[in-house]
């Protein structure tokens, strides 16, 4: 629940939690505006004014990103934001909300690298520093113990994914900041007119096909056909899209590790979910950048 302390201060009503995330989201309201309350947990979400940083400059292009209504409240172990609630609802998913999701993500890229935002933002890296941590190999052998065929199957596209980055260590590719999770429930719309681009809690600088993977998730292949309409892309961007998607499989691993460790989680994640993406097929991909192995 929100904080009694944070409401008062904000002499906000607050609402039930919004999202798929019931303890750092919450509807809100003043005077009868809607807001939108969320609590970053510095353990989460590390860095997280940087995501403010970035929602503001891409604003200042013309995309409806979310704003904030008050000052930042710091408390131990995090910060509470107050922003305004942007109107809209998610178009219905399909072939041909995939296409326009591409193209758009197209559009953002080349605002995004408008910004002149080049920093990293912390707690994040690129796809090949990703694989290349060791902690990813703790974080599979603990896996080992009780899921060995899914953590044997999650080595086999580590392997590949680290080979691919070490013959291509330098892609000559387009980089910027990137949204993170370009998905069909980030994105709102009113009468057919975007009103809402949301979620920037993935955003950092990095290569640009790596915003795929999350928008792509390795089967949408209408999203990049929309992105390669208005951004043709490369034959080395080709070839990158599935290394990146692979790392972006791995990106939670040192975090959990660290929870572990540190004692604020019980056990790891299971490996449901990267197993059921690494199983996807993408005939465009294929076509393009040769089967998808191993």
């Amino acid at each position: 629940m929100v904080d009694p302390v944070v409401g008062a201060r904000w002499r906000i009503t607050a609402g039930p939690p919004l999202g798929d995330r019931p303890r750092g989201t919450w509807a809100a309201a003043r005077d009868g505006v809607p807001l939108v309350v969320k609590f970053f947990d510095e353990a989460t979400f590390p860095d997280w004014r940087y995501t403010v940083r970035v929602a503001d400059a891409l604003r200042a292009r013309g995309w409806p990103t979310p704003e904030l209504a008050d000052d930042t409240i710091d408390v131990p172990g995090g910060a509470w934001a107050l922003f305004h609630r942007l109107p809209g609802r998610p178009r219905d998913a399909g072939p041909g909300e995939q296409r326009a999701r591409g193209r758009l993500l197209a559009g953002l890229h080349e605002s995004a690298a408008a910004t002149g935002i080049t920093g990293q933002r912390g707690g994040f890296a690129d796809p090949a520093a990703v694989v290349a941590d060791p902690t990813v190999d703790d974080w599979l052998r603990i896996h080992e113990r009780t899921d060995p065929d899914g953590a044997r199957t999650m080595w086999r596209h580590l392997d590949a994914t680290r080979a691919w980055f070490a013959a291509h260590p330098a892609p000559d590719v387009p980089r910027s900041v990137i949204h993170g999770d370009f998905a069909p429930w980030n994105l709102l719309y009113d009468d057919g007119r975007l009103t809402g681009v949301l979620d920037f809690e993935g955003t950092h600088h990095t290569v640009q096909v790596a915003d795929f993977a999350l928008s792509w998730r390795g089967y949408q292949d209408e999203v990049l056909r929309g992105y390669d309409e208005v951004r043709p892309l490369s034959e080395v961007e080709w070839q990158l899209i599935r290394p990146a998607f692979r790392a972006w499989l791995f990106i939670d691993a040192r975090a959990e590790l660290a929870a572990l460790r540190g004692g604020r989680a019980a056990a790891l994640t299971d490996l449901s979910w990267p197993l059921a993406h690494l199983r996807k097929r993408s005939p465009l991909l294929d076509r393009r950048a040769g089967p998808g192995g191993p």
